[in-house]
């Protein structure tokens, strides 16, 4: 079988493989066998110098000898002219392998003998002394004598001691490199390879494995130290090992343990056709809990709800915390979807025990998206993604209840999901249209301000309203882009209305909550009234209640900014947030606008009147101009003047349109309702108000 590894793209130039390390033995031994080696033959040499030049003193001390013995002997025949006695001495010397040759000289210095043993091609030394004959009274020189003898045999002899001595050093040396490769590898090498091995098995699959030595030296030291950590260490990973699949608070698993469950669920599935339930449940209003409690009460909060759950739940299932107030139920096996609703249903009364926090009891409510896929289903590792749409249904259409993923909600999704991609290229295309409906006095019928709303003419879903894609604005966080965009388009659209005769007529912009929170929102305003020759005092800025409370203090210091400009500050929506009169009167505020819910039923509640004529009332008493949004009928408009309402607006008098329809609608011209309903066929009265 071939490894992935040898399967290599000839096109492509590979990184060369890395040379194999040499081992710490073989590295010594290469260290260690030249200087051996070397300090071995030096030594050699210098003991056979010290012989050699000990032997050709010793061979020139011998032949001085000889020549002085022979010179002794060479005295009486010499002086007595006995010659041939002389040449018989001379050849006795010739046995003698290191002397080339000898030669005697008379007093007047003519050689009278002479005897060459062998030619010599070698340099030679020679020897001489004179030759003294005594007798008596007579002692006379009688001549000289000289020999003559090589080194050859000294060379020779110390050649052959020196091959000798280099071959013994040889045989030392590999004795010694043999050995030394023997202790190194009981003593260095194994001890090494043991602790080695333990570190590569260890690598492999994260489990401690000793190094086996058993000796008292260093080694033996290093692996008992290398034994304690490979302990400490493997008890140190597995706790991290446990602490980043598991959430530290709850002790359940985590999100990065998911997608591994979800793959253990699949491979031990007892039949692909198998269904697993996968419930994601968020807890509802957990901030709130937090916020009135405090963290630490929030978390013993997300404590007990795991104890639960632990509780409600099979061995067989799975639970996790994912993060905040987010947890995952799993159950591997569900005969249908309706047991898989039931059993979630369980978990959300399991949940909704009540749980003491400082003395008070506390009932919790969560919502649950629930998906169903069988084990062998290529989906099955999006349940996660899945569930989670069904979770954004129950979440914002009926918290506290199980949702059910189906055909329906996933379409929802893709949409969603689809348009909230889209946004950028939305922006850059001009697809955002700002359309605008009047706002007229009650009294004269005359219009007085337009309030600009945004449209969404998307080329596939054609116009979108604001209910639908401004939640996905604010997710992808283009809230203030898309203010700066109608603002730019309201000053565009005053320029308008200046050059057709209606300078008196202010245009309304709404704020989101977050703008509130950014201070250079005045300085833009001004900027980009400045740049189309508008006031800003010809602008009204629409608030609501919810963002006024989530920063007063950010929130009130932006708003007298604004004001300080000559803007107008209206509160939309009054009565359906927290209707608190300490806003009326905190904050700089000029209009209340009442929501079109109080507005629908009359005159035929009197219940909604009596609150339409209370806001009134305390408007009046505040000096606030009082707006009613949502007039359809000429008997809520008349009802609205009798409690005193100066404006209205609603489908009475005009629905939101383009520009250029509603400067024809203001001239006198009306636009044919066809081509408005051809133009913008989606639009609906809860989102064209």
């Amino acid at each position: 079988m071939r490894n992935d590894n040898d399967m290599t793209d000839p096109g492509r130039n590979e990184p060369p493989a890395p040379s194999r390390p040499r081992s710490v033995v073989r590295s010594m031994i290469w260290a260690t066998v030249p200087v051996l080696l070397v300090v071995q033959l030096l030594a050699s040499a210098g003991v056979e110098v010290s012989s050699f030049w000990s032997q050709i003193r010793q061979l020139d001390a011998r032949i001085a000898r000889v020549t002085e013995s022979r010179a002794e002997l060479i005295a009486e025949p010499l002086w007595k002219m006995r010659y041939d006695q002389v040449t018989s001495v001379l050849n006795e010397i010739m046995h003698d392998e290191t002397i080339a040759a000898a030669a005697v000289y008379d007093d007047t210095g003519v050689a009278i003998a002479r005897v060459v043993a062998r030619p010599s091609d070698q340099s030679v030394a020679e020897v001489s002394r004179p030759i003294n004959y005594r007798n008596g009274n007579i002692a006379v020189q009688a001549g000289r004598i000289a020999i003559a003898y090589s080194y050859a045999t000294v060379y020779t002899d110390t050649s052959s001691q020196l091959m000798l001595l280099i071959v013994v050093g040889l045989l030392a040396t590999l004795a010694t490199v043999v050995a030394l490769r023997i202790s190194a590898d009981i003593f260095i090498g194994k001890p090494l390879a043991a602790i080695m091995s333990a570190i590569q098995r260890s690598k492999q699959d994260g489990r401690a494995y000793p190094a086996d030595i058993k000796s008292s030296n260093e080694f033996g030291q290093l692996a008992r130290a290398f034994n304690s950590m490979q302990h400490t260490t493997s008890g140190a990973l597995d706790r991290l090992g446990h602490m980043a699949s598991h959430d530290p608070l709850t002790g359940l698993p985590n999100r990065r343990s998911l997608s591994e469950r979800l793959v253990t669920l699949s491979n031990d599935a007892g039949s692909p056709d198998s269904l697993i339930a996968f419930c994601f449940i968020d807890l509802d209003d957990f901030k709130g809990i937090n916020d009135t409690f405090g963290h630490d009460a929030g978390d013993k909060f997300l404590v007990h709800i795991s104890e639960r759950l632990r509780e409600a739940v099979e061995p067989q299932d799975w639970v996790a915390r994912l993060g905040g107030d987010e947890f995952v139920v799993i159950r591997p096996e569900v005969s249908n979807a309706a047991t898989a609703q039931a059993f979630a249903r369980q978990l959300l009364d399991a949940i909704s025990e009540p749980i003491r926090l400082h003395d008070k009891q506390v009932i919790p409510r969560a919502s649950i998206g629930l998906a169903v896929r069988r084990a062998g289903d290529p989906e099955l590792s999006h349940l996660p993604a899945l569930a989670d749409i069904a979770l954004y249904h129950a979440k914002s259409k009926a918290p506290g209840t199980v949702a059910v993923l189906d055909e329906a909600l996933q379409r929802d999704y893709r949409r969603r999901r689809d348009l909230e991609l889209a946004i950028p290229t939305g922006f850059a295309e001009g697809q955002f249209e700002v359309w605008y409906q009047s706002l007229v006095d009650l009294e004269s019928q005359a219009v007085v301000g337009l309030e600009a709303l945004i449209r969404w003419r998307h080329p596939e879903h054609g116009v979108i309203g604001p209910g639908e894609f401004l939640p996905l604005i604010e997710r992808s966080g283009n809230n203030a882009r898309l203010t700066r965009y109608v603002l730019t388009d309201a000053c565009r659209a005053l320029q308008r209305l200046a050059s057709a005769g209606r300078p008196q007529i202010r245009i309304a912009i709404n704020l989101p909550p977050s703008e509130l929170a950014d201070h250079s929102l005045a300085t833009e305003l001004r900027e980009t009234c400045a740049r189309f020759d508008v006031a800003p005092s010809s602008l009204e800025l629409e608030i609501t209640e919810g963002s006024l409370i989530n920063n007063i203090a950010s929130a009130s210091e932006t708003l007298h900014r604004l004001r300080r400009l000559g803007a107008t500050i209206a509160l939309d929506d009054f009565g359906t947030g927290y209707s608190s009169l300490a806003h009326l009167r905190r904050f700089p505020l000029d209009r209340v606008k009442i929501d079109k819910a109080f507005i629908s039923e009359i005159p035929g509640s009197a219940e909604d009147q009596a609150i339409v004529a209370v806001i009134a009332s305390l408007a009046g008493t505040l000096g606030l101009t009082l707006v009613a949004e949502g007039i359809e009928r000429a008997e809520q408009a008349q009802a609205m003047r009798e409690m005193g309402v100066t404006l209205g607006q609603g489908f009475l008098y005009q629905r939101p349109q383009p520009l250029e329809a509603v400067l024809q609608w203001l001239e006198g011209q009306a636009v044919p309702e066809s081509r408005i309903l051809a133009e913008s066929p989606p639009i609906a009265p809860e989102f064209a108000a």
